[in-house]
């Protein structure tokens, strides 16, 4: 089913993402994200990162013998993703991009769930108890 949104919500959705999409930080971590995607070898390194690291991940959960030169390898691939700036500019820019659009998931899921705007509190609580004590 396709549930059509009233006018009034779609107008300030349209205003929130114009809002996000005009914020110089937002554009930075963009920007940096694109150079990453710009930058072939970059972005061969940490695919080539994460795909290793993976890999021995998953055989460590398993209990299966990691290869020492696998490891060796891993590590040295590592230490030249975290010397690589765009790299890193990229994984900050990540974070960022993340952190916006979970705080903006945040406040609209606890919006529906509590039929008002809640509280900066409500939504990322308070470090407290957790969810589900009743006291939320």
């Amino acid at each position: 089913m396709n549930a059509a949104i009233a006018p009034v919500i779609a107008s300030h959705i349209e205003a929130l993402c114009a809002a996000i999409a005009a914020d110089p930080e937002v554009q930075s971590a963009r920007s940096d994200a694109e150079s990453f995607l710009a930058d072939e070898n970059a972005v061969s390194l940490y695919r080539d990162v994460m795909t290793l690291g993976r890999s021995l991940e998953q055989r460590h959960r398993s209990g299966a013998e990691m290869e020492p030169d696998e490891v060796t390898r891993f590590q040295s691939l590592q230490e030249q993703a975290d010397g690589n700036e765009t790299i890193q500019s990229f994984m900050a820019a990540q974070d960022l991009l993340q952190d916006v659009a979970n705080k903006v998931n945040g406040f609209v899921t606890k919006t529906l769930e509590k039929g008002r705007v809640p509280t900066h509190d409500e939504v990322f609580g308070q470090a407290g108890c957790g969810e589900g004590c009743g006291c939320h």
